[in-house]
């Protein structure tokens, strides 16, 4: 690749995902001129334009002109795309998303925030604290943080940086701090096996330049935090950092914050559950770390209104609607699990399975991942653009599925979800739409049915 300092204008392909949107946003802030495309229109897109990015509907080998410096691509991007064989054609250099978010967080100092699950939270609520102490960090974000209008803004010395171990490229990173949550049987497809994907966590830690700071409780995770004199945090008592007598009462988590076996605070937090505990854990052993005051640190806490698709609730009359992105056996549990703090009445769950290899790889895991589901509608596979190499359908899935759940589980298609669905729900219901596809476009669309039926009802 040119030198990048001569690099004036770039080309992103995929733009319109999460991950390739927020690292448009940073470009666009740090100054350079940033277009690219994307199959369709979406929120993400809007917000993209609204930043005043040029960006392509569709694929389209003329969208690349002859000004193009840089093209970027994501792991979602194939080496058949029109844009990406013309990039090759043309000469023009071609990068990974991975690879530029290295390059652009090289002379900061960064914080990277690793692991299987609750990346984009601890992310979010890393740079939304940064920002309320007033260090004006840097961040990108694998989501929307509603705190804010994008996922990314260019800032200070820190940076504070959701990473990607899906396709091996959070190896880029040598930061100055690291975060890991967990470590769990996810991207298989690339990895091969769960040694091979710990190998690779354990490298990214043993990049890092001063502090590792990581999920005790995740036996994995403990023994890179033992090699590399980290700190460690979770529910157990063999844990540095500890979150114990966890509750929650009007709206609010509580745990009391032990550092050390020395109790320091009882923490107020708007996140439901332990799993946040455990977000929020990481982010109070960052600032410890660094010597701030976590008295300060936390009276922010109470103002973090997380991200878009993590547990966001709409109320329709007496029914509950909540959109959530868990889609691997263990997120869904956690969010299951903490749903039932709100002691429903009723759980109706959708669920739209994301990509073949996932469901190939981890059936079982699904088997008992809705646990205290009282009616179960499995959808469509999200493909993700994954071909189905694995012969695995839906039916399948529910037979899996079926062998540990006790409640009713039944088979809805996609496109007939929004019709039917309202006929399932009852008074007093909490329906919560799982999955990392469309899912949340085919809830509100749900949403929308179901309140028409109520006014045919009513009137």
């Amino acid at each position: 690749m040119k030198d990048f300092k001569s690099i004036k204008n770039i080309y992103l392909i995929g733009i319109g995902g999460i991950g390739m949107s927020g690292l448009a946003i940073l470009l666009k802030d740090k100054g350079f001129n940033v277009s690219g495309s994307d199959i369709k229109e979406s929120y993400i897109i809007d917000m993209l334009i609204k930043e005043g990015i040029k960006v392509y509907i569709g694929h389209n080998p003329k969208n690349l002109t002859a000004d193009i410096d840089l093209v970027v691509y994501s792991s979602a991007i194939k080496e058949d795309n029109p844009e990406f064989i013309e990039a090759k054609k043309i000469g023009v250099d071609i990068i990974r998303r991975g690879e530029l978010l290295g390059l652009l967080c090289a002379d900061k100092k960064t914080i990277a925030v690793s692991g299987s699950h609750g990346k984009t939270t601890t992310t979010a609520l890393l740079g939304y604290l940064l920002s309320c102490m007033n260090y004006k960090p840097t961040v990108f974000i694998g989501g929307v943080p509603l705190n804010y209008s994008k996922n990314a803004w260019w800032g200070g010395e820190y940076f504070v940086i959701e990473t990607d171990e899906s396709d091996g490229t959070f190896l880029n990173y040598k930061p100055l701090f690291s975060i890991i949550t967990n470590i769990d049987r996810e991207h298989l497809d690339y990895y091969k096996n769960y040694q091979n994907l710990c190998e690779n966590f354990s490298k990214f830690a043993n990049q890092t330049r001063q502090k590792v700071i990581g999920c005790g409780d995740d036996p994995s995770v403990r023994k890179i935090i033992l090699q590399v004199n980290g700190i460690s945090y979770g529910f157990g008592d063999n844990n540095y950092l500890r979150a114990a007598n966890f509750y929650y009462k009007d709206n609010f988590s509580y745990f009391d914050f032990i550092v050390g076996g020395e109790f320091i605070k009882t923490i107020k937090m708007p996140l439901l559950g332990e799993h946040n505990a455990l977000n929020t854990l990481a982010v109070l052993g960052f600032f410890l770390h660094i010597g701030e005051d976590i008295g300060k640190v936390v009276e922010f806490l109470k103002d973090f209104k997380g991200t878009k698709r993590r547990f966001q609730i709409k109320v329709i009359d007496t029914v509950t609607f909540i959109d959530d992105y868990a889609h691997h056996p263990t997120e869904i549990y956690s969010v299951l699990r903490a749903l039932r703090y709100l002691k429903p009445k009723r759980i109706l769950a959708i669920f739209q399975p994301h990509r073949y290899s996932r469901v190939a790889a981890l059936y079982k895991e699904f088997a008992s991942a809705f646990i205290g589901v009282d009616e179960l509608i499995v959808t469509d596979i999200y493909s993700a653009s994954e071909k189905n190499i694995y012969g695995i359908s839906v039916e399948f899935l529910i037979e899996e599925i079926k062998k540990d759940f006790k409640g009713k589980i039944y088979y809805i298609p996609k496109e007939k979800l929004p019709f039917l669905l309202p006929f399932h729900i009852k008074e007093g219901d909490f329906v919560i739409g799982l999955g990392a596809g469309d899912i949340n476009v085919l809830l509100e669309n749900i949403i929308y049915e179901f309140k028409r039926s109520r006014v045919k009802t009513k009137s």
